[in-house]
C-alpha cells in the first residue's frame, strides 16, 4: 500500500481534470506531470465494474502495489489507474507487464512520457 501522502485526495481530483490518457486491455490510466517528490497515485474500480467489494479490493490492492514497486520508473507523474471489467480473470504480473508496457524506460534520445 502506498503510503497516505502519495495517495490522490478529493481536492487532487479536482485540481486534475485535465489529465492525459493512456489504454490498456484492462485498465486505463489518467496522468498529469508534477514536480518531482509530488508524485500521487488513485486506484478506482467502480462498485459497476464489480460488485463484491472483496474483489474490487484485491485489484485495488494490486494496483497500489504495483505503483509503489515501480514508483521510480513512474516518478513526475499524478497518476488515476481505472479497471475494467476482466482485470480480476488476469495475473499480477499480466497487470504489470500492462502497466510497464504503457511507460517504457526513458532512454537517452526521449521517448514517451
Amino acid at each position: 500500500m502506498l503510503p497516505k501522502a502519495k495517495r490522490f485526495t478529493t481536492e487532487d481530483f479536482k485540481k486534475m481534470r485535465k489529465m492525459q490518457t493512456l489504454h490498456a486491455p484492462h485498465f486505463f490510466i489518467r496522468y498529469a506531470p508534477v514536480p518531482a517528490g509530488s508524485e500521487k497515485t488513485a486506484v478506482i474500480v467502480s462498485s459497476g465494474t464489480y460488485k463484491r467489494a472483496v474483489d474490487r479490493n484485491l485489484l485495488r490492492r494490486r494496483m497500489y502495489s504495483l505503483a509503489a514497486k515501480h514508483s521510480t520508473h513512474l516518478g513526475g507523474k499524478a497518476l488515476t489507474v481505472t479497471l475494467k471489467k476482466g482485470a480480476l480473470d488476469v495475473s499480477f504480473t499480466e497487470l504489470e507487464k500492462e502497466l510497464l508496457a504503457l511507460f517504457p524506460k526513458k532512454t537517452e534520445q526521449g521517448g514517451r512520457p
